[in-house]
């Protein structure tokens, strides 16, 4: 009869168990709902820390998404140091499988970086806030990284490479180098890093001659030193590169879960 009593008790406490498991994962998967119809930073942040704390797996993503800067030691518009290369960037740039998962202006940034590459926006305004973080003095010339082809390089760059030197950033570099011969993508390659990019001549002009390199995006890097070390080649001195964005790399869930009880534990002491 005891033994009988036990098991009911057991079995009550794991119904229990159950029935709360489930309510919770329910909770975390409505708020986590809730915070990606949000368009707004403020309005999604309460409600993705309760669906995170509620173990919705989903949310850890939308909250990075939402806070890269949380995440990421270099931020938009503030100088940080890559290999020794001193570099700023106007903002973060996501892949395109978080789309749908964006704020508004996240969105539009995106939109503005593939704007730039097809040729249809300069950019100005991104790039001269770059170049002022950047603080390069003297007579500088700006250096754009070499593209897949010679029609792509032009149009990408024509139109931000006029802007830098008739407003006294820099010196156009672009006829400086050579595009030779096409080659594939790197972003539309399935191995990056497999793309041969040794597809341009450097004038000699170059020696001598203090460099800003310029590009759309900033992803590993390895593109921006192996451009900076042929540079160095020809006898050009690099003080610096400015790109329009950065690749936001996700960290690990158990990271962002850290970061949200952080902030969350900080809400309940202030009131928030």
């Amino acid at each position: 009869m005891e033994l009988i009593v036990n098991l009911s008790v057991i079995s009550v406490f794991i119904g229990l168990w159950m029935y709360a498991r489930y309510w919770r994962r329910m909770c975390g998967k409505a708020f986590c709902q809730y915070a990606a119809a949000c368009c707004g930073r403020e309005k999604r942040e309460k409600l993705m820390r309760y669906a995170i704390i509620a173990g919705n797996r989903h949310a850890t993503l939308l909250y990075a998404l939402t806070y890269p800067e949380r995440f990421d030691k270099a931020r938009p518009l503030r100088l940080f140091e890559f290999r020794g290369i001193r570099c700023v960037f106007a903002g973060y740039y996501f892949p395109q499988r978080y789309e749908n998962w964006l704020c508004d202006d996240q969105s539009e940034f995106v939109q503005k970086v593939y704007d730039f590459k097809e040729g249809r926006d300069p950019c100005r305004n991104c790039f001269s806030q770059a170049f002022r973080v950047l603080s390069v003095t003297g007579d500088v010339t700006a250096m754009f990284m070499p593209c897949s082809t010679s029609r792509r390089y032009h149009r990408r760059f024509s139109g931000i490479a006029a802007f830098l030197e008739s407003g006294g950033y820099a010196r156009s570099g672009l006829d400086l180098i050579c595009i030779t011969e096409d080659r594939e993508s790197k972003h539309t390659s399935e191995r990056r890093s497999g793309v041969d990019t040794a597809n341009y001549m450097m004038a000699m002009g170059l020696r001598g001659k203090r460099v800003v390199i310029v590009d759309d995006l900033l992803t590993s890097g390895d593109s921006l030193l192996e451009y900076a070390h042929n540079l160095e080649r020809v006898g050009a001195i690099v003080t610096g590169a400015v790109f329009l964005a950065r690749t936001f790399r996700m960290p690990p869930p158990a990271t962002v879960r850290r970061v949200v009880w952080k902030h969350h534990l900080s809400a309940l002491l202030t009131g928030k």
